[in-house]
């Protein structure tokens, strides 16, 4: 049976992530995101030089960055790549993965 899918929720995924790493750094895009109400993947990739696209990419985790991207990407975020690396690192430990 389907579900209807509740107002504000987002599509299920469809497409699987290429790694548990690259799932939590997905997942931490979407929670530095989160934290900004008037964030959206279109500000980050607008912000940072990359495409909406490179963007949604990431955010599913079916992308492998160059370290340019990751540089451009936490222009996009607004944070330090460190910050960024720091909050991905909690996110894969937390499920499991090292």
């Amino acid at each position: 049976m389907r579900y209807a899918r509740l107002p504000g929720m987002p599509p299920q995924r469809k497409s699987k992530p290429r790694s548990p790493d690259h799932a939590a750094l997905g997942q931490a895009i979407e929670l530095l995101m989160a934290e900004d109400a008037e964030m959206t993947q279109d500000t980050v990739a607008f912000d940072g030089g990359l495409s909406l696209r490179q963007v949604g990419n990431l955010v599913r985790g079916q992308s492998n960055p160059t370290y340019t991207n990751l540089l451009k990407l936490c222009r996009g975020l607004h944070v330090r790549p460190g910050e960024l690396m720091a909050l991905t690192d909690r996110l894969r430990d937390k499920r499991g993965h090292r």
